[in-house]
């Protein structure tokens, strides 16, 4: 404001005065309150004003306007002294080498050339060692030298100066210290110094220091490189005058638009160039002077020397300014010359250009409004000669730019306004870089149907993208992107060679086989011949048909696939190729034929990160930790360097061997080399929630904070896991909920399948429906995983609330589960099933059993789910439905998951089917040993782990339930031969084996044994009866971490039913030691080997639960401190009888 100020007062004297700031003025002064009070008002600047706006070399002025407004000036030159600190008023008067008399012939704007003036110089803006230089040399060279059209200064005033000049700028300098903050990144040199240098440069040298300035072309120089130009002479100006109109037009400051706008005036229309011409409109669009700018436009469009992309930007220039306006007047006035506009451009190719139109505010709103009123204001445009066809245009301008700019539900409507072609294209053309892939896919629909319409090849490829990008079930992308390949066909004859490609991806990831071939083999014949690239030879000529069999998990496919390519083709393998086919492996679970292949791809010398990464994102994922620190350190020395997929593989290896300090060692020494990866965190998260361990992952977030790690969908995921599986499931709901509505985080659908998964945990499903209809008013789509949870929370109909439980009976609701999960996959099991031939054998497939998938978990979990409400005949339509749709009808006799093949276990042994139970267990735990086998194992001492860690415990289901076959054989020895086998096999039990264990040992009478085995496997982690604690000085209830941890089937502590039935044998053994020594040595052998078990069965308190009568019957349940209490009742008594006698 001050700069503006004065400069209007005094419009070239003022600029000696004070050079250029080299920082904001408004972060260096702040008005006093005398601003407010000065009078300033009373001056008259309104004559100096328009001679700074336009024209001060070329005004029509008589003189007496002009000795008048030099009058008035000169009054006015230092009205705003008081705005200066103390002492400034001082500086300003000596460094003012002008005389303000209102005589023409020294008024310095005729007398005086402008490339002499000094630059400004602002006390704010001048440093310590700047104030120093002034006070030691007191005048400049100007001052010394004298100018020819100037007053000489009185010498009793230079007296004046030089005595108090010391204490002023020292004063000077002291408020520049406190006030201001230097820059110390600065590289410019101060104004004052140019200034010097200027008096010394001779006009070569200007012009040298002009040519490097203009070279480097730093913003920051703008003031240099004027100061250096206008110190030429005019003949050198004429000359360089192109060059600084387009350093200035650069700097985008109306001070600069001013000296733009003075230079252009100068310069002959002949010499008008590209640049040039473009900055004269836009110094006069800056300036408010739309007229002009409108003027010098027109004189353009006649101007043959002038191409037209410039003639473009001054039209954006106008029409921007125009469409600002309140009025239009000035867009009525631009488009009246649109004949001369169209014959030197094609209007309907420069739209694009006009970014500044696009961005006019409320631009939607301009464009609708125009249908409707816009055409009355033009109505006189026929009168002109300026017809429909002008209209039509401005319209599809408005519209087409309206579309970069307008929200999302004006899109469709603009468009409907011209159904311009071009304006479709521009759309989908942006679409999905702008994030609007719904939206884009809507308009295309309505695009292709327009009558005479041609999507061009661009907005094909576009639409695919945003089809590709949507998140919505796999079937509706598939729908669009069928009819998507057909309009290749209706409106280009042949997809081109980037659609193929893009369509084989799409198939191929998502298994369709048959699909993939046709397409495949279509795009070998119609391109083979192609002269830029031969299709075979092309980097990814294989890689779909290898990589749909790797997404379907079936090696086996795909290294045929892979052998083909050099025995029938004749080709060497590419590395795509190779580290497909090892995805391949590594999706089929199959771990040796993985290493096998990592192996060759070694000796191939194919090796990359993208191998290296797969690799060990296998032998982590397993927990195989020697293997992964194995090829973590050969990295290196094969060229590879260690990123976040490679760390994270560690991570993930530590985290599997519960080694959870070095995983977080990892994590921090990652962060500190500048790998700040979430992804790392993320699987450290996800290992504390799989063990309940909610302070961990508490402080884990604490620590992703402090290290500036941010949060990822994936993290949030992990938070709501861990609250779910602790069975704080309302927490998460709330969680999300609070998310959803504060946009925490952005929610995803697996946000939403997280906490149905935890209701379902706690027996919610009430919940879970309204959830989903949370997720439906959302505007979430529902996916299979979706539908799968609902399907699970009718499963339990016997938790939903009264009025909807007995809407169905039993049996209907069972039918609506399995039809509600029929849907999900789209097969009618009656038709399909109804005309599968006899079962046939069929070679298994390698990672059937452990290999996880979506379908595996969501047929497992219905098939258990049928079986624990007995419905064998569904659990089994099941089972076949799996095999015929993911086996292949003739896998009737297939391997199954783990999970499954427990279920069908299960089934078998409640139908007293043993023989079968014991022929299916045989064949999980020969193929688990065989699939769960460690990379690393060794007999050799020292012994290694024969199982990977993540399969430790995957025989637990199984093995329940041959527990139960054997124990209702009553067959301990077999019973203990099991668990023996189990073990020597690398495989752990779990808690709820070891209890089961326990219990039947000591119902089968091995007391000694059921003993041993709770006192060392279970005993360590138990922590005392709540009834004693109650009664104890001591906190009744477990810290809330441990009761989580103790709910871990890892987690090895005994259950009340395992402790009761231990006091019962107890109590056997101690009423059968009186009659059978046999018993009492076994007694006084579980009393010396099993302290704390006894110890709690000592220390147990009658609850007189349902349990305990089960167990322990009423009649011979003995209360042992009843027992001492009445026996030392007895001995009082008899004591008292004998004082008495």
């Amino acid at each position: 404001m001050l700069e503006k100020t004065a400069a209007s007062l005094e419009p070239c004297g003022f600029q000696r005065v004070v050079p250029g700031a080299t920082q904001s003025f408004r972060a260096t002064r702040q008005l006093r309150n005398a601003f407010w009070q000065h009078g300033a008002a009373d001056v008259e600047i309104s004559a100096a004003w328009q001679a700074l706006m336009h024209g001060t070399f070329h005004l029509n002025m008589d003189s007496a306007s002009e000795e008048d407004n030099g009058s008035a000036l000169s009054a006015s030159a230092f009205l705003l002294d008081f705005l200066y600190p103390s002492g400034a008023l001082t500086l300003m008067r000596r460094l003012t080498t002008i005389n303000l008399a209102p005589d023409r012939s020294n008024n310095p704007r005729y007398s005086q050339r402008f490339s002499k003036l000094a630059p400004r110089l602002y006390t704010s803006s001048l440093p310590r060692r700047q104030a120093d230089r002034s006070r030691a040399e007191p005048t400049t060279d100007q001052e010394a030298q004298g100018l020819k059209s100037t007053t000489p200064v009185n010498e009793t005033e230079t007296e004046d100066l030089h005595a108090g000049e010391t204490g002023k700028v020292s004063a000077i300098a002291g408020e520049i210290d406190q006030g201001a903050e230097p820059e110390s990144h600065e590289t410019q040199t101060h104004p004052n110094i140019l200034m010097d240098e200027m008096g010394d440069l001779s006009v070569n040298g200007h012009i040298e220091e002009f040519k490097v300035l203009v070279e480097r072309g730093n913003p920051e120089d703008t003031d240099r490189v004027w100061y250096h130009y206008r110190a030429l002479d005019e003949s050198s100006q004429t000359v360089y005058i192109h060059q600084v109109l387009l350093f200035l037009s650069r700097s985008g400051r109306l001070s600069d638009a001013w000296k733009i706008s003075e230079l252009f005036h100068k310069l002959p229309q002949s010499q008008w160039a590209n640049h040039t011409f473009v900055a004269g409109v836009t110094a006069e669009i800056d300036l408010q002077n739309s007229d002009r700018a409108l003027e010098i436009f027109v004189k353009g469009l006649g101007h043959t020397a002038l191409e037209s992309p410039s003639l473009v930007d001054a039209l954006d220039l106008l029409l921007a300014s125009a469409l600002r306006s309140s009025t239009a007047e000035l867009l009525k006035d631009v488009w009246k010359h649109y004949p001369e506009m169209a014959a030197r451009w094609d209007f309907e190719g420069i739209t694009s250009q006009l970014k500044h139109v696009a961005s006019v505010p409320g631009l939607a709103e301009k464009a609708l409004e125009f249908q409707a009123y816009g055409r009355q204001v033009f109505q006189d445009f026929e009168s002109t000669g300026v017809g429909q066809e002008a209209l039509d245009m401005l319209e599809r301008i408005l519209v087409r730019r309206a579309l970069v700019s307008c929200d999302d539900d004006q899109v469709i409507t603009l468009l409907n306004v011209t159904n311009d072609p071009l304006a479709f294209e521009e759309f989908l053309r942006s679409a999905v870089p702008r994030g609007k892939e719904q939206l884009g896919v809507d308009v295309y629909r309505i695009y292709r149907d327009l009558p005479g319409s041609m999507p061009s090849r661009a907005v094909l490829h576009e639409t695919f993208k945003a089809i590709d990008g949507l998140n919505v079930p796999v079937s509706i992308k598939y729908n669009t992107i069928e009819l998507l390949w057909g309009d290749w066909h209706k409106f280009h004859t042949s997809p081109s060679r980037r659609a193929f490609q893009k369509h084989l991806a799409f198939y191929a990831a998502q298994g369709e086989t048959q699909k993939v071939t046709e397409l495949w083999v279509k795009f070998i014949e119609l391109h083979h011949d192609d002269p830029c690239k031969t299709s075979l030879k092309s980097d990814d000529a294989f890689s779909h048909l290898l990589q749909v069999y790797a997404v379907r998990g079936e090696a086996e496919e795909a290294q045929r696939i892979f052998d083909a390519i050099s025995e029938k083709f004749g080709l060497e393998p590419n590395s795509y190729n190779w580290n497909i086919l090892l995805n391949a492996y590594v999706k089929a679970g199959d771990y040796e034929g993985a290493i096998s292949t990592f192996e060759s791809i070694v000796a191939a010398g194919k090796l990359d990160r993208y191998s290296y990464g797969t690799m060990m994102g296998m032998a982590g994922d397993r927990g195989d930790l020697g293997f992964t620190i194995d090829l973590y350190r050969g990295a290196p020395s094969a060229g590879v360097r260690a990123d976040s997929i490679i760390l994270s593989s560690l991570v993930e290896a530590y985290c599997q061997n519960d080694n959870f300090r070095a995983a977080e060692d990892v994590c921090l020494r990652a962060t500190r080399k500048g790998i700040a990866s979430t992804q790392m965190w993320n699987k450290l998260l996800h290992s504390h929630a799989l063990r309940r361990d909610l302070a961990a992952i508490n402080k884990l977030l604490n620590i992703m904070a402090e290290n500036n790690i941010p949060y990822d969908q994936i993290t949030y995921q992990q938070l709501l896991l861990g609250l779910c599986i602790c069975r704080q499931s309302q927490h998460a709901l709330s969680l999300l909920t609070v998310a959803l509505k504060d946009k925490i985080f952005e929610v995803t659908l697996e946000h939403f399948h997280i906490v149905m998964g935890g209701l379902l945990t706690t027996g919610n499903p009430a919940a879970v429906l309204s959830l989903h209809r949370l997720m439906q008013d959302y505007g979430y789509p529902s996916s299979s995983e979706t539908l799968f949870r609902l399907t699970q929370a009718l499963a339990q109909w016997k938790n939903l609330p009264p009025a909807q439980r007995i809407r169905l009976t039993s049996k209907q609701w069972l039918g609506k589960v399995l039809h509600s999960f029929n849907d999900i996959y789209g097969i009618n099991r009656q038709e399909k099933l109804g005309g599968l031939s006899s079962p046939k054998s069929k070679r298994k497939r390698s990672g059937e059993l452990l290999g996880t998938s979506i379908e595996k978990y969501h047929f497992s979990s219905m098939v258990y789910i049928f079986t624990q409400l007995k419905d064998f005949v569904r659990a089994h339509e099941l089972i076949d439905l799996y095999r015929y749709v993911f086996q292949g009808q003739d896998d009737w006799d297939g391997l199954l998951p783990a999970a499954m093949l427990s279920s069908v276990m299960l089934m078998d042994f409640q139908e007293q089917r043993y023989n079968r139970v014991q022929t299916t267990w045989e064949l999980l735990f020969e193929n688990a040993k065989k699939e769960a086998r460690s990379a690393t194992y060794s007999k050799e001492p020292p012994h290694t782990s024969k199982i990977s860690p993540r399969y430790r415990y995957v025989l637990s289901g199984g093995l329940g339930v041959m527990q139960r076959l054997f124990f209702a054989l009553e067959d301990a020895s077999s019973l203990r031969g099991l668990i023996k086998d189990v073990l020597s096999a690398g495989f752990e039990v779990d808690s709820k084996n070891w209890n089961y264990y326990v219990q039947a040992m000591a119902q089968l009478k091995k007391y000694k044994e059921a003993f041993v085995t709770c006192e060392n496997m279970l005993m360590p982690n138990w922590m005392g009866w709540y009834v004693v604690r109650t009664n104890e000085p001591v906190k009744d209830n477990l810290p809330l971490d441990l009761r989580r941890k103790g709910k871990s089937p890892r987690y090895l502590r005994p259950t009340a039913t395992t402790l009761y039935h231990l006091a019962r044998c107890y109590m056997e053994l101690d009423r059968l030691g009186p009659w059978s020594a046999k018993a009492a040595k076994t007694m006084q052998e579980v009393e010396a080997e099993c302290v704390i078990a006894v110890r709690a069965i000592k220390s147990m308190k009658r609850v007189h639960s349902k349990l305990e009568y089960e167990i322990l019957s009423q009649e011979e349940y003995v209360d042992i401190d009843e027992v001492e209490a009445k026996y030392e009742e007895v001995q009082d008594h008899h004591r008292d009888e004998e004082v008495g006698s």
